[in-house]
């Protein structure tokens, strides 16, 4: 780095140089021109001197004075979605970190993102959301279908009824087998 800031005195200080003389970014003076050799080209001086001191994959940044991600790197959009450009490593790094993703699910370093990597039974779709089986069927569903909710199957079902046991029913009432019990009268218009 301390070469860096005295390269950018240099630059600061380059203001004239005597007749037959140029500056040299690199010894920081002037120094007399050789007429039978011609000078390289500034770019090619400029570009290895920027790797000796920058590294390959950064430039230096005239204004700043200071060592930054060649510009091909610093475009936007050059790291594509889900990835942004680490200034240290001047690399494509990924947003999202593998300790983010929930349970049951896998880190994808291609994409960056965390993908639910669980396997459901038939009856116990996946919801890719949480990364969860669940149930097709709920209590209050079967409720709604005269049946009772089964846990275990994450069905309904409708319990065995004994017909016989409640058969009689109160005036206005009557025996329903879907739900097994005695129900309103103005219930079975609604069948």
């Amino acid at each position: 780095m301390a070469l860096v800031s005295s390269l950018c005195l240099c630059l600061v200080a380059n203001k004239t140089c005597p007749k037959n003389h140029s500056w040299s970014n690199r010894l920081c003076r002037c120094m007399a021109v050789q007429r039978d050799t011609p000078p390289p080209p500034q770019i090619q001086h400029s570009d290895s001197f920027e790797a000796d001191v920058c590294g390959s994959d950064k430039e230096l940044d005239e204004e700043t004075c200071q060592c930054v991600c060649r510009r091909q790197l610093r475009a936007s959009g050059a790291c594509g979605p889900h990835r942004y450009l680490d200034k240290n490593t001047c690399q494509c790094v990924c947003k999202t970190l593998p300790s983010s993703c929930g349970p049951h699910q896998l880190f994808n370093e291609d994409t960056c993102q965390c993908s639910c990597a669980r396997t459901c039974p038939r009856h116990q779709p996946l919801n890719r959301t949480k990364c969860a089986c669940e149930c097709n069927e709920s209590p209050n569903r079967c409720f709604l279908k005269g049946k009772r909710f089964h846990q275990a199957t994450c069905s309904c079902h409708r319990p065995p009824c004994d017909v016989r046991r409640n058969r009689r029913c109160a005036s206005g009432f009557y025996f329903s087998e879907e739900v097994c019990r005695c129900v309103p009268t103005y219930w079975r218009g609604q069948d």
